[in-house]
């Protein structure tokens, strides 16, 4: 779904010059639809004339600040939520004349909602069964937890009730991992959840209470962690919901059953989604998409849905169920199969026809969703049953072992390889790393013929551009086998916008350890007389194969990220929103950047070049920055960036990027940028990027003729030498890899020459045939403080031909 929707003004606290707003907290983080609520933004830069942008279905009305609220970077309203709206998690954002805000998510729920006291403003009111907050039921819970906070909650069941408690957290972009803990009157725990299937870290835990009386429940961060992002909603009712969801995916514009089970329907409920949208849409039990009027077949008697809905992933391929049966199926290439490990310890297998030297690539897809509890295992093999190759058998924390979702997977397991000699046909499995199995183990298998591969997501959730200004947006491309350069680009890009930089450098491993990511940057700089609107952009990387065939790839926005504090916690995003890059053209920032040297540098590996910047105040009184950054080249090749300006917080100054003779030729960029103090907030100013391209001194152009002689017969091997502006060195050329009774005398070609020629000459006995020789050359390089450094470039390859007989 894109982000639309309603442009409300707010009157509200006095205007911050040149900050971007900032949200950082949400209150209530949801309500109940058809109800009416006052909600506040808090966050900074947060100024007079801000505006909401969302798709929540709903009217918004701004409201005056609460009292004693004024100045304090607040913002409320009055929303109307229809009676209608379909239960589930929508984006709210600001924008400011200064440019968008994150994003922070709302959600509506079917349940009367009540606030926690603690979280408005209490201290520890209810960290203890005494001291439990009474709540009614039905209800949604809007609380806080403070690092080792338990929030603990009262309520009264009757006899024989059963009821539903489940806690919204990671899923709604809060960064706790909830605990959820029944206890009857006593304090004698009755019910327990951590991690519930098909939620991802969220609890939730269904409780039959045996006779009626109060009792308690209790939520608290399973490893009572501190987080920045600590809301929580408790949901506690009589309700359907599914643990799991079958197919996870399926083309675009089709139409398939999807089968909605577990949990506590006491049979599979099927749904005929709507498939129309960009990469996800959200699948719910019937009931949850508008004002339920009874209980969906197959429920429990009298229960509503409640649960937020699934994501569910669309895409562009012919996609089918998995084939009925134990034995091996056939897989059709670019076909997505959906298929699950129904049993623990069970292998599905498929068989695939393939040739020798075929490049292949075999996924698992959205495995990383949250819907799926596989830890996939992805394996290939020959038809004598020789292993080939294997995905997603790195070891598995013990923490994590009944749990897959988008928060501890960082991407679905795939394997690119090329056939070997003599293999016609191979056998793909799938299988739980783990060996579990059931119906919530669910895959989307793909396998298709296809070159080397990547893909790109953007860093960037949004983007704010200054006029008079530039915005950077960060890139970063995973290897799936291709390690060429890749270049990203805007597409479509409005005619007042410009781009630089977006180079991703080849990766060598010769000179450094290969990664399987490394990240890009390009700048957006506005032109002169730019008007300042809201836009949709997006990014794309292309890459080139050696035969010429250009890959083409959109990078995936993340929408949001919210970070989660601790050991080895990747932060939450979320790509379902279906948003690329929004952008703002917004108003200018108080101070610029500028580069005051060349932005693009043709540089010589081994040689050095100055970059140098100047710091613009627009404001008075503004600070100047403490420090200017350059050091974001990636590490490739020995670089290094070396400051030059003398003292801190000056207006100008100089970095130098040094490079060595072993630093490959190739293209990346340099984005300046320097912390300064708005606001009392640090904001980042951007430079435009500056790219440079590392090139060879000189290079070879072997003969266009190839070499002829005969035995005993002498010939000249000529070529043609390209001289960079910069590189002034003569240059030895020798010819090597000679067949024996041939030599050749090397060339001593000075500076700038446009030819060498070899004087060659074989031997009486030289043996007729066609030889590959190679020309190798030698130079030096003036180095740091001018000390000679021997310099070379790889040889290159010429043909030469032995004619006629050998003599006697």
């Amino acid at each position: 779904m894109r982000l639309i929707g309603c442009l409300l003004a707010a009157a509200c606290c006095a205007p911050l010059s040149g900050a971007s707003p900032v949200l950082t907290d949400l209150q209530p983080h949801g309500a109940q639809r058809g109800k009416a609520i006052a909600i506040a933004l808090s966050g900074s830069g947060l100024s007079e004339g801000a505006t909401v942008r969302s798709n929540l279905p709903a009217a918004f009305t701004p409201l005056a600040p609460k009292e004693g609220r004024m100045g304090e970077g607040q913002i409320n309203f009055l929303v109307e939520l229809k009676p209608d709206a379909p239960i589930g998690l929508y984006p709210i954002r600001v924008e400011t004349p200064e440019g968008l805000s994150n994003i922070l998510l709302f959600s509506v729920g079917a349940f009367p909602e009540v606030s926690e006291e603690e979280s408005l403003g209490g201290m520890y009111l209810n960290d203890s069964p005494d001291k439990a907050q009474a709540v009614p039921i039905p209800v949604t819970i809007n609380g806080t937890l403070r690092g080792p906070d338990q929030d603990f909650y009262r309520f009264h069941a009757r006899a024989g009730e059963r009821l539903v408690f489940e806690v919204e957290a990671r899923r709604a972009g809060s960064a706790i991992d909830p605990v959820v803990q029944i206890l009857d009157g006593a304090g004698k725990e009755l019910a327990f959840n951590d991690d519930a299937p098909g939620i991802g870290v969220d609890a939730r835990v269904e409780a039959a209470f045996p006779e009626e009386g109060d009792y308690y429940v209790a939520v608290h961060d399973s490893k009572f962690s501190a987080q920045s992002q600590n809301f929580y909603r408790l949901k506690i009712g009589a309700y359907a919901y599914a643990d799991g969801i079958f197919p996870m995916g399926w083309k675009r514009g089709g139409d398939v059953a999807v089968e909605l089970f577990g949990g506590n329907l006491p049979a599979p409920v099927q749904v005929h989604p709507n498939l129309k949208g960009g990469d996800f849409t959200m699948v719910s039990l019937p009931g949850a998409e508008g004002a339920p009027k009874r209980a969906p077949s197959g429920a429990p008697e009298g229960a509503l849905p409640g649960s937020l809905p699934f994501p569910f992933a669309l895409s562009d391929r012919p996609e089918i169920l998995e084939p009925a049966g134990s034995e091996v199926h056939s897989l059709d290439p670019g076909t997505i199969i959906n298929g699950r490990i129904f049993k623990p310890g069970e292998v599905d297998r498929y068989k695939l026809a393939v040739a020798p030297g075929q490049p292949w690539f075999v996924e698992l897809r959205d495995t990383t969703l949250g819907t799926s509890r596989l830890y996939g295992l992805l394996t290939v093999y020959d038809a004598k049953g020789k292993k080939l190759a294997s995905a997603g058998d790195a070891g598995v924390e013990k923490e994590f072992t009944s749990l897959v979702s988008a928060a501890d997977s960082a991407v679905d397991p795939y394997l690119a390889f090329k056939i070997p000699a003599d293999v016609h046909e191979i056998a793909v499995t799938v299988e739980d790393l783990l060996g579990h199995g059931g119906p919530d183990y669910g895959y989307r298998l793909l396998a298709q013929k296809q070159p080397p591969d990547f893909t790109l997501t953007l860093a960037t959730p949004f983007v704010n551009i200054p006029a008079q200004g530039t915005a950077v947006v960060a890139v970063t491309a995973e290897r799936r086998g291709y390690m060429g350069p890749i270049d990203l680009r805007v597409p479509d890009l409005p005619d007042d916008l410009i781009v630089d930089g977006g180079h991703i450098p080849a990766e060598l491993g010769a000179q450094n350890r290969l990664r399987s990511a490394r990240q890009g940057q390009l700048t957006i700089t506005p032109k002169p007389g730019v008007k300042a609107r809201v836009l949709e952009l997006a990014v794309v990387g292309e890459g080139k194969l050696e035969d010429g065939e250009v890959l083409r790839r959109h990078a995936r926005g993340p929408a949001m990220l919210t970070a989660i504090r601790g050991v080895n916690q990747k932060p939450f995003t979320a790509p379902w929103l279906g948003l690329e890059l929004p952008a703002m053209v917004a108003k200018e920032n108080p101070a610029a950047l500028e580069v005051v040297s060349p932005r693009y540098v043709r540089l010589v590996q081994g040689m050095e070049s100055d970059v140098q910047w100047k710091f613009v105040r627009r404001q008075p009184g503004l600070p100047l920055p403490r420090r200017v950054n350059g050091d974001n080249v990636p590490g490739v090749g020995n670089l290094r960036v070396v400051r030059r300006d003398s003292k801190e917080g000056g207006e100008s100054g100089a970095m130098t990027l040094v490079t060595t003779v072993g630093t490959p030729p190739m293209k990346f960029d340099m984005v300046l940028d320097a912390p300064v103090t708005i606001d009392g907030r640090e904001e980042r100013i951007t430079a435009p990027a500056i790219t440079f391209d590392i090139v060879q001194g000189y290079t070879i152009e072997p003969p266009a003729k190839t070499l002829t002689l005969e035995p005993g017969g002498k010939a000249e091997l000529a070529g043609r030498l390209r001289w960079e502006p910069a590189f002034s060195a003569p240059v030895t050329i020798k010819a090597d890899n000679l067949p024996l009774q041939v030599s050749c005398r090397p060339a001593e070609a000075p500076s700038k020459a446009a030819e060498f020629r070899l004087g060659c000459e074989a031997g009486p006995s030289a043996a007729p045939g066609e030889y590959e020789i190679e020309l190798n050359s030698s130079s030096t390089l003036a180095g740091k403080g001018q000390e000679i450094v021997p310099y070379s470039i790889p040889p290159v390859t010429a043909k030469l031909i032995v004619s006629g007989k050998p003599s006697p």
